[in-house]
């Protein structure tokens, strides 16, 4: 009988194998979060230094500076273009990862 109680001891001591799964999930979740919202906030830098990229770009033409200005407008539209489209990106992974589950 004591071996019996012992046993049951020894099992009420050990975590349940669904909460552990559920808890590792749940911390994989959050560092998910955690890089998406890093890379959003990645993303808006790039696109507001690309702004003013861009805008200076325009400022240049307006001196007469027509290569140069090309050249730094055309740098700030793909510079915010490809940070867009990394933001993109990291969210349908994200979707992804959330819909599997």
């Amino acid at each position: 009988m004591n071996f019996n109680v012992s046993r049951k001891l020894k099992s009420d001591n050990q975590p349940n194998s669904n909460e552990a799964n559920s808890n590792i999930k749940q911390e994989i979740m959050r560092e998910l979060l955690r890089q998406v919202r890093r890379s959003y906030n990645f993303a808006l830098a790039i696109t507001t230094a690309s702004a003013l990229m861009t805008l200076s770009g325009v400022g240049l033409l307006y001196f007469n500076k027509v290569p140069e200005a090309s050249l730094t407008t055309t740098g700030g539209v793909l510079a915010s273009l490809h940070s867009v489209q990394l933001a993109k990106e990291a969210k349908e992974e994200l979707r992804q990862m959330i819909d599997e589950d």
